[in-house]
């Protein structure tokens, strides 16, 4: 069975009550019986050879707690949370694991030798991945008894979780098993079901995964001692480091949220996806955490999309967060929690995908889409912020727009007619705005009558190649929003005050920033955009490895790098094919190089650079990629 099938990925958040759905769950599959049937023989062995181990030396070890604190435990008997439970009770029920002389440790695992005990909870980045880690073995289970999925993966993340398994080659899950599989997830969190810590011989391990080909890989390339160790929960068992929660109960509800395939077999995607109410609710962590049940998706993986949101995301004040809802869900991230003058200005930024109901006639190519991405920001600030935070959004929209090589027209846009709140709070937000274009240095424009109903803003236009104006960055001020969602901070007076919120765009729609460009480039994409930034040429078929050596130095210095190799051509015949296809460069490599270790470049517009060291040529592309020149070929 090939590793490159296709793969259904689900993804829970939680911290929603999801109805259950009443489905019988088939019987274990023969194979999930039979292995578990083999770890519960091995874990009766395991927990007679600890007692035996235990009663055996029956001595005292001295344990380090935090604040100085030393207790006596017993070894191979008294476990971290035991210990926790006699220091409080708050710390037992909060508690996810512990670190004992800097590993990380079952709170059920009994302690061996004098230790230096720490707990964690999910307050620290370590307890997050244990509890998140530990979700995945609930998700794990419930795919095996209900859909007998071949498990592969199921590791954590940054901010939650996800697992790969594996159906068949044309199984998916389908939308009506969906609700079956939540209310096992779910049943089994209520069941409290333990996580028991085996530790397996190599053959044992083939043994308990010989149905499973993946783990068997894994065991393969991963075991390189004699031992590793094994996790079972209910009727799950899976090969993992641990450490674990004491207990499924301890995760509380979770609910599915979507499952998804892919072909690429151990690929990762690092998305948040689990948020589960109870440990939050006991631990107090909640309201602080609330701000994450909004998922960051990356954008397209098109490298020229990519390429622009991070050129667009390089502003270091700004804090990348969160999937659409733009506006309404940065205002509800905001007031989730008390906030202090100290905070701010704070600074939101979102990529994520927008839709508008477009006439069908008013669709044109990438300018005008009814689904985009929008490199969205809202920066909350106090009043007296305004005009520095302005003038910072204008000085990242002026070094975006240079990297890219476009010249820009401001307008200032002031109040319309039908414009909301107090017209002394607009006259104030129109001179803040005026004197930040007027200390700016470009020229701007006013536009009377055509701010936004919430507030006046700078609007940024561009000219494509063919003289088209397009509207793409924007900055906007906004006193409606705190009004409507009752935005509130304390003022170093201690009394509330009401923050302005500035809502930033620099490319606004990557799509149509894509389109101007294209037209400007006219396929001459400049090397840190480009899709072709080099082809290997071997003159003959004697120096194809090296040419292929070439590929593979430039590819992991990060540079996208082809290999033509095509002895059906001519030198010239490839070289020429590279240049209409626009490769910013040609590497050409014949016996002389080969020997030299040398490549011998072209640009796109057939101009020889000529012999440069290989190791030198790369870094220097390198280079050129990182600081983004534009015109890459004329300064290599």
């Amino acid at each position: 069975m090939g590793l490159c099938q296709r793969w259904r990925r689900l993804r829970l958040p939680g911290l929603q009550t999801c109805r259950l759905h009443t489905a019988a769950v088939p019987a274990p599959p023969q194979w999930l019986a039979e292995r578990l049937g083999l770890f519960e023989e091995l874990w009766a062995a395991q927990v007679k050879k600890l007692a035996s181990v235990a009663q055996k030396e029956h001595r005292t070890i001295k344990i380090s707690l935090p604040g100085g604190q030393r207790v006596d435990a017993v070894a191979w008997s008294t476990t971290p949370y035991q210990l926790a439970q006699q220091i409080s009770s708050t710390l037992a029920d909060t508690a996810v694991a512990a670190q004992v002389n800097g590993e990380l440790y079952d709170l059920e695992r009994p302690l061996e030798t004098d230790s230096d005990l720490r707990f964690l909870t999910f307050s620290s980045a370590e307890g997050k991945a244990v509890f998140w880690h530990s979700s995945t073995h609930v998700l794990g289970a419930a795919a095996e008894q209900l859909l007998g999925a071949v498990l592969c993966r199921g590791p954590s993340t940054e901010c939650g979780f996800y697992h790969d398994f594996f159906l068949g080659k044309e199984r998916t899950v389908r939308g009506s098993e969906l609700p079956a599989l939540e209310r096992i997830c779910q049943e089994l969190a209520a069941a409290a079901q333990p996580f028991r810590r085996l530790e397996a011989s190599q053959d044992q391990l083939r043994q308990l995964f010989k149905d499973n080909p993946f783990k068997l890989r894994l065991i393969e390339e991963k075991v390189t001692g004699p031992t590793a160790i094994v996790y079972g929960c209910g009727m799950l068992v899976d090969l993992c480091r641990g450490p674990h929660l004491r207990h499924t109960g301890q995760i509380g509800g979770l609910k599915l949220l979507t499952a998804e395939y892919t072909r690429r077999g151990f690929s990762e995607v690092k998305t948040p996806i689990l948020f589960s109410t109870k440990l939050w609710e006991v631990s107090g962590h909640w309201e602080h955490y609330q701000e994450d049940m909004f998922a960051l998706q990356p954008p397209d993986s098109d490298r020229l999309s990519s390429s622009l949101s991070d050129h667009a995301t390089s502003h270091p004040a700004d804090t990348l967060a969160l999937k659409p809802m733009n506006c309404p869900a940065h205002c509800l991230m905001f007031a989730h929690r008390p906030r202090s003058w100290r905070e701010l200005p704070l600074r939101l930024a979102d990529f994520g995908a927008l839709h508008r109901a477009e006439a069908s006639g008013s669709l044109g190519g990438l300018t005008r889409l009814r689904c985009f991405q929008q490199d969205d920001a809202h920066i909350f600030c106090a009043p007296d912020q305004l005009e520095t935070e302005i003038q910072g959004c204008l000085d990242f929209l002026r070094s975006v727009y240079t990297v890219l090589g476009f010249s820009f027209r401001l307008a200032l846009s002031t109040r319309p007619s039908s414009f909301l709140g107090e017209p002394c709070l607009w006259d104030q937000a129109e001179q803040v705005l005026q004197r930040a274009l007027e200390e700016f240095g470009e020229p701007w424009e006013l536009n009377p009558g055509d701010g936004a109903f919430y507030g006046p803003k700078i609007d940024v236009h561009l000219r494509d190649a063919l003289g088209r104006p397009h509207q793409c960055g924007t900055i906007q001020l906004d006193f409606q929003l705190p009004l409507r969602f009752d935005l509130q901070y304390k003022g170093q007076a201690g009394a509330p005050e009401r923050p302005v919120v500035i809502h930033r765009a620099v490319l606004g729609s990557v799509e149509r920033m894509l389109g101007v460009l294209a037209e400007s480039c006219g396929g001459k994409w400049p090397l840190w955009l480009s899709p072709f930034q080099v082809v290997v040429i071997p003159v003959g078929t004697e120096q194809e490895e090296y040419a292929r050596e070439a590929q593979r130095r430039l590819q992991a210095a990060g540079l996208v790098c082809d290999l033509d190799a095509d002895s059906g051509l001519t030198l010239s015949r490839r070289v020429r094919r590279a240049q209409l296809a626009h490769y910013n460069f040609q590497f050409v490599v014949g016996q002389k190089e080969q020997s030299k270790r040398t490549v011998n470049i072209r640009t796109r517009d057939n101009c020889q650079l000529g012999e440069r060291d290989l190791t030198e040529a790369v870094q220097r592309l390198q280079e050129l990629q990182n600081t983004r020149v534009p015109n890459a070929e004329r300064v290599f």
